[in-house]
């Protein structure tokens, strides 16, 4: 009995030693697994699960910082940023996608399967549809679908509408400029980009937030121009004026500040709205003055007589016989307007005779005229920051033939753009020294080469020639401003016809200058394929007068440079007198300043500024027009305290 009891306890204790082998055993073999599938999660899919992690709990945003501004030179916004919503998602954290797809579809009134296909992409970032209304990112928000996330970007605007389009350019959705000042100052106006890393919970909303905004560091720096928008409103409605009633294809205008090459207004007709560059076509939105070629016409020959002047092959009161209006070289034949004889070089320039314009080209030489257009730039763009800018076209000199000479003399058989042409123009205003164009208000002078192409005493002379062409009975005077003497040239240049030769479509200019001495403006007209009309004098100089009375009304000159005030107490205008052969200066009613307020009605505006100037005191002027109506103080009264106000009229 004491056996069988020693033996069951024996099996008992064998037992009990087999379960704790057994227990151990499992409980290796659970650590064992344990330690396993914690080697395989950690090292051997440790890398892919960490990335489904930070996918889950975490996303990186780039954030890009405001773009800069761009303001006129008295700081009216052209373009701005302004904060827009814009919708992205994270296809892995959408649960049920096809309802998502629904519901996002609904909310941004886009089509189902666009937003699909968005929303099955092995992507964990995808734009469903960026700078929405306010109206639209409320809706999608109400709905608090997860995986769907709301951010700001920042829309382009451009809140003066079609002004300066196509200068200005535009920006695309994600704000690089792609086309005019957008795109050649990209690298100044846009923001830097920064990426951050934002920790979300499980529902996917953003649980970290930034110190500081992001944006703030990295926002793109402002630009200010030296449009002045006032001068930019008036040129760009008087062009358009013109435009449409001669029924032209399109026009161009540019005011320039003369001492300086600022260009003070930039005007191009069809407008373009670059709030709504999507629905035009490049047609619209190219900027023509820069890319497109014209053959100048006339208002090339201005360029030819300071040349043949400066090479001393002519001198103003020189002769040539203009063939009674018809003239044949070689094979072809060269005709005027009018049917002129023996005409001196004043008389050449203002009645803008072809055939002696071509003589004078002929006795001044190829090289010698190719010297000179070079000179001008010609052959080269401007220095303005503009994409695509034209070189001109004008062959070399020792290919060109006699007829090829005498055409170039007056303006055909040459191309440039109107910037080149509007800089030849400021150079020789300047007394003949080369000023390029500037557009960037950055307070630094220009810089120009300095280089002097013409002489100051050539360059007065041939801009006196300009004045009579408008003052006298030249082909400009519909560019008459009552009240102030103004110079300028016609231009009506025949365009090529696309079969070869010259069709009979034309291109008509004006480019003149306010005021005539010692200007400082210069205003550029040019409108293309007018009819019935197509002369330069009828088409484009009655625009240059109309924006220079905008002007000169508007005081807006005054805020640039005052102007010239006389060495004695005397003002004293001059006027010109033609006999027919010499021009005779005459003195006018002089005006003497003392205490008293002198009685200035009926003076021309640049006069009557001029008397008040000489006492150290900057009028007020009130309305519209070049002459003065009436003034405050009264005549008589104490002018030397308070306000001095000029009431202004056309007549």
């Amino acid at each position: 009995m004491k056996m069988t009891k020693r033996v069951s306890a024996r099996k008992q204790k064998d037992m009990s030693k087999v379960k704790i082998i057994l227990i151990l055993s499992l409980f290796v073999l659970a650590w064992t697994g344990l330690w396993g599938r914690a080697l395989y999660i950690q090292v051997i899919e440790g890398e892919r699960l960490a990335g489904m992690a930070d996918r889950q709990y975490y996303s990186r945003e780039k954030i890009t910082g405001k773009r800069g501004e761009i303001f006129d030179r008295n700081g009216v916004v052209l373009a701005q940023s302004v904060r827009s919503k814009s919708v992205y998602a994270n296809p892995f954290l959408i649960e049920d996608r096809e309802k998502t797809a629904q519901a996002l579809s609904t909310a941004l009134e886009k089509d189902y399967n666009r937003v699909s296909a968005l929303l099955n992409e092995k992507r964990s970032f995808v734009w469903v549809s960026r700078k929405i209304s306010d109206r639209l990112a409320h809706r999608v928000s109400e709905k608090d679908i997860p995986g769907v996330f709301i951010i700001d970007e920042h829309s382009r605007i451009y809140p003066q509408g079609h002004m300066l389009g196509q200068v200005l350019g535009f920006v695309g959705v994600d704000n690089e400029g792609l086309e005019g000042l957008e795109k050649s100052l990209d690298e100044t106006l846009s923001g830097a980009e920064m990426i951050i890393v934002l920790q979300r919970d499980a529902s996917g909303h953003k649980m970290t937030l930034m110190p500081q905004d992001p944006t703030a560091k990295v926002g793109g720096q402002d630009v200010t121009l030296t449009i002045d928008s006032e001068i930019q409103f008036a040129a760009e409605k008087f062009l358009a004026q013109a435009v449409k009633s001669y029924g032209g294809q399109h026009g161009i205008s540019l005011v320039v500040h003369v001492p300086t090459g600022d260009i003070l207004a930039w005007g191009a007709y069809p407008h373009f709205n670059p709030n709504n560059y999507r629905s035009s076509n490049s047609s619209i939105w190219r900027n023509r003055a820069a890319v497109d070629f014209i053959e100048p016409g006339s208002t090339l020959k201005p360029f030819l007589i300071a040349a043949a002047m400066e090479e001393r092959i002519a001198k103003s009161d020189s002769l040539y016989f203009c063939e009674n209006g018809t003239w044949r070289l070689g094979r072809n034949q060269i005709k005027d307007v009018r049917e002129y004889g023996w005409l001196t070089l004043n008389r050449i320039l203002r009645y803008s005779s072809n055939i002696c314009t071509a003589k004078i080209g002929l006795d001044l030489g190829p090289a010698g005229y190719f010297r000179y257009l070079d000179a001008l730039g010609f052959t080269t763009p401007t220095d303005l920051p503009l994409p695509g800018q034209a070189r001109g076209i004008l062959r070399p000199p020792h290919s060109w033939s006699k007829m090829d000479l005498a055409t170039i003399s007056f303006g055909q058989g040459v191309a440039s753009t109107p910037l080149q042409l509007a800089r030849a123009y400021l150079t020789l205003a300047n007394e003949g020294r080369f000023t390029d164009l500037n557009i960037i208000n950055d307070g630094r002078p220009n810089s120009g080469s300095g280089q002097q192409v013409f002489s100051p005493h050539v360059s007065r002379q041939v801009m006196s020639m300009l004045r009579d062409a408008v003052e006298m009975d030249g082909t400009g005077t519909r560019a008459r401003i009552s009240g102030l003497e103004v110079g300028g040239k016609t231009g009506t240049a025949q365009k090529a016809s696309p079969k070869g030769g010259y069709g009979d479509k034309y291109v008509a200019s004006f480019v003149g200058f306010i005021p005539a001495d010692n200007p400082e403006y210069m205003i550029m007209v040019i409108v293309d394929e007018p009819e019935p009309q197509h002369y330069g004098g009828v088409v484009a100089a009655p625009v240059f007068a109309e924006i220079g009375r905008s002007i000169l009304s508007s005081g807006s000159g005054l805020r640039l440079r005052a102007l010239p005030v006389p060495d004695s107490e005397t003002v004293v205008r001059n006027t010109q007198v033609d006999n027919g052969r010499f021009s005779v200066g005459q003195r006018r009613q002089s005006v003497t300043l003392g205490d008293q307020m002198p009685d200035l009605r009926g003076f021309s505006l640049r006069r009557a500024v001029e008397s008040l100037l000489s006492e150290g005191v900057v009028p007020v002027l009130e309305g519209r027009g070049v002459i003065v109506n009436n003034q405050s103080p009264a005549p008589g009264e104490d002018w030397r305290e308070g306000e001095v106000v000029l009431h202004l009229s056309e007549s």
